[in-house]
């Protein structure tokens, strides 16, 4: 990999932070539209606008902070139980939410960038010898499946 001078990082950066900004703006305006939605009609469920459109509001609550994430839990968990939404993606948003309020999660789709290596990294994750059982009861990969392809090595828990 080329080692990059001075100036082209700056450039990289500057340029970095101009996407970043834009991509909140874009963000900020999809969770307004998604409050309208569901406000009028409800969470958009899976045979109301269909897997595409289901998943793109999904996207908005799983990437938007955890007041707002918060605020659509239960109503995602919902749609789950009427089968409107995929227990998958709610695993991977009560991940989520566990983990920004500094708790181990569940189903362990949630990584990180640890700050000192700059190597990606699950966070902690509960009772992580049956993960994979828990995976499989909503329709998610064995964590190796899951890590391998990202790039990343599992390594399960010792046996006790």
């Amino acid at each position: 990999m080329k080692k990059l001078s001075g100036p082209e990082q700056k450039q990289i950066m500057g340029r970095f932070m101009e996407l970043a900004a834009k991509q909140e703006r874009i963000d900020r305006r999809n969770r307004k539209e998604l409050v309208k939605i569901i406000e009028r009609f409800g969470w958009p469920g899976i045979s109301m606008v269909g897997l595409d459109a289901y998943r793109a509001a999904f996207l908005v609550v799983q990437h938007a902070d955890l007041t707002y994430q918060k605020r659509y839990f239960d109503l995602i968990k919902e749609a789950v139980g009427r089968n409107e939404a995929r227990a998958s993606d709610f695993a991977m948003l009560q991940d989520s939410i566990l983990t920004k309020e500094g708790k181990k999660q569940i189903y362990g789709t949630a990584l990180h960038t640890n700050d000192q290596t700059g190597a990606l990294e699950l966070y902690p994750i509960e009772d992580e010898a049956n993960v994979d059982a828990r995976r499989a009861s909503v329709g998610l990969p064995t964590m190796t499946e899951y890590l391998k392809a990202m790039g990343l090595e599992y390594k399960p828990p010792a046996k006790q």
